[in-house]
């Protein structure tokens, strides 16, 4: 397999691992107080459309030719990075 399409794959297994923490998130959220719950709720549709962002990416690193997707990949990384940040964040916030 080429390393363009195990990058892919790795990613995507990454957006399926933190969109099932976002779910987890949620489903506390739920059980908190309302007005904690719209905090969490705000903050997970944050995350998800973060997650969502780096779906887009790895789509455009997809049509990229093999020469060019290196470029991309780094945008990538940085997304992961801000998105491990905020969900650290939300679970020392959220005490999730």
């Amino acid at each position: 397999m080429s390393e363009k399409k195990d990058f892919i794959e790795k990613q995507m297994t990454k957006i399926k691992e933190w969109s099932k923490e976002i779910d987890e998130f949620k489903m506390k959220a739920k059980k908190m107080q309302v007005d904690a719950s719209v905090k969490v709720e705000n903050y997970t549709d944050d995350l998800q459309e973060r997650l969502e962002e780096v779906r887009l990416k790895l789509e455009d690193i997809g049509r990229a030719t093999d020469n060019n997707w290196g470029n991309l990949k780094s945008g990538v990384d940085n997304f992961w990075d801000d998105i491990k940040q905020a969900l650290e964040r939300a679970r020392s916030r959220f005490n999730l």
